[in-house]
């Protein structure tokens, strides 16, 4: 089968659990389906997969059987900028996914998936406090300060711990840093609150400018 026959094929994701997932996350995630299956990472076949995976969030109003194409590029524009730096590459040729749009697009997976919360999530307290723990387990930052490797710990890799992006306001990463605090704390992963003291003393620079 052709790679334009199997981006055609692409399945849609269940409503429910996209529409409370960003733009740009979702086109970041229908990418890295493109990547997956060796697809060249073209304007037109980012546009078409973003569309059939997530019709719901990219078509066009009044006209839902056809992709909003400025809503996808506007997207691309916004993760090619030198703030995210998601992806690499101009819009008259393919574009290539940097490790940045990789994280994110693993990101909008799990929230797929419903290994992550996201921010309408009705799961109980318990199980959230336990999800926001076990992210903060699995991130890149976290091993590196595990790994005596606190140095090399990028002001994107907080923004992820933090749940946010380089893009999101202070205050925000500020009382989500504040909520994960209190949370380790409470279910006695001294680990994880070590981690995040040090994350608010390294970074106090970036979180409060």
């Amino acid at each position: 089968m052709s790679r334009s026959r199997k981006i055609l094929k692409l399945k849609e994701e269940s409503p429910s659990k996209y529409q409370s997932i960003d733009l740009d996350k979702l086109v970041m995630y229908a990418i890295s389906k493109l990547d997956e299956m060796d697809a060249e990472l073209s304007v037109e076949n980012i546009i078409v997969a973003t569309y059939k995976i997530f019709p719901k969030k990219f078509s066009l109003i009044g006209y839902p059987e056809f992709p909003d194409n400025s809503r996808i590029e506007k997207a691309l524009w916004r993760s090619k900028g030198k703030r995210r730096g998601w992806l690499e590459g101009k819009t008259s040729h393919a574009f290539a996914l940097t490790e940045k749009g990789r994280l994110i697009a693993s990101r909008a997976k799990a929230l797929l998936s419903g290994e992550l919360l996201s921010k309408r999530s009705t799961l109980s307290q318990g199980r959230r406090k336990e999800r926001i723990i076990a992210e903060v387990i699995q991130s890149t930052a976290f091993k590196k300060f595990l790994g005596k490797k606190g140095d090399s710990v990028s002001e994107f890799e907080v923004c992820y711990v933090l749940q946010g992006t380089l893009d999101s306001p202070k205050q925000t990463l500020r009382e989500n840093l504040t909520l994960m605090q209190r949370i380790a704390e409470e279910v006695g992963q001294q680990p994880v609150t070590d981690f995040l003291t040090f994350l608010q003393r390294r970074f106090s620079y970036f979180l409060n400018n």
